[in-house]
């Protein structure tokens, strides 16, 4: 019994450790790769910049993945970028509705200090 319960407890560890990537990082496109890696190297040379608060998230949206960076530190508005990049406006046809309807939210890459304060 004492062996199962120390097998839980480091399984548990080993899972709940956070990752730079939290979805497989072939699911993250190159351009946000290289978006991450920047912020990464930011992060590095000075801990206490504004990138360690953010966090890229993806979205479904009518099928398709979309990409949001939120910084609660940073005016920038959180508007979606798609599959290959491109920023979307959320005011214009077939994007009008994204906000209420996209779904299914997984974290891609957190600062390390996203949520700390």
């Amino acid at each position: 019994m004492k062996k199962i319960l120390i097998l839980l407890v480091l399984s548990l560890l080993l899972f709940s450790c956070q990752k730079n990537y939290l979805i497989p990082r072939v699911e993250v496109p190159k351009w946000l790769k290289e978006k991450i890696s920047k912020d990464e190297a930011i992060i590095k040379s000075d801990p206490k910049w504004m990138q360690s608060y953010g966090a890229w998230i993806m979205y479904e949206y009518q099928g398709e993945k979309y990409y949001e960076y939120d910084n609660p530190l940073s005016s920038t508005s959180r508007n979606p970028y798609s599959q290959v990049g491109v920023r979307i406006n959320t005011t214009i046809a077939p994007f009008i509705d994204y906000w209420d309807d996209k779904c299914c939210e997984k974290f891609v890459w957190k600062g390390p200090k996203y949520h700390e304060f």
